[in-house]
């Protein structure tokens, strides 16, 4: 009791989450016995409230992983974002250089994801290419590394097939 008041008495801009926090832990303790089980319902009000503060750690890997967490294909994310398919294609290939984007359109990109700017960005840095092999290039030609040619977003974005109000929309 004498700790509970200290915390009151020494963090009074918290004052109001403190007491909420001081109820809710004599609500499920008893003075005789350990903490009881949290219910259900509270253990999943106290993850939510974890995660909003502690930011969870991706699972995936690249950009084709992450839309496939959320199942999404291909043409749902390029409609979703007003890109053109054949962009979304070159972001999750690799094709698209980071440093091209600036900081409004990365957030957009994050925020369709649910992800944070640095996550996003670390999910395009990995994502690559799939190679394939082609029976019929010359040895010359299969000696060469072989991958999609880095572009910045604008170039992208200018070669694509998208409408001019698209196009706008990303460039602005």
């Amino acid at each position: 009791m004498q700790t509970q008041i200290r915390l009151l008495h020494d963090n009074q801009a918290e004052q109001e989450a403190l007491i909420d926090f001081i109820a809710a832990y004599n609500a499920i303790t008893r003075e005789d016995t350990e903490p009881t089980q949290l219910l259900a319902l509270t253990q999943r009000a106290c993850q939510s409230a974890l995660e909003r503060v502690f930011k969870p750690q991706l699972a995936v890997a690249t950009l084709s992983e992450l839309r496939k967490s959320r199942h999404l294909s291909k043409v749902d994310v390029a409609k979703a974002l007003h890109l053109g398919i054949d962009v979304w294609n070159k972001f999750e290939e690799g094709a698209i250089e980071l440093v091209s984007l600036s900081q409004r359109q990365l957030q957009r990109l994050a925020e369709f994801f649910q992800v944070s700017v640095e996550q996003f960005g670390t999910l395009l840095n990995q994502s690559q290419p799939g190679f394939t092999v082609n029976r019929r290039q010359t040895r010359e030609a299969a000696d060469k590394e072989q991958g999609p040619c880095k572009q910045s977003f604008a170039e992208a974005i200018n070669r694509s097939t998208m409408s001019k109000e698209e196009k706008a929309l990303w460039l602005e």
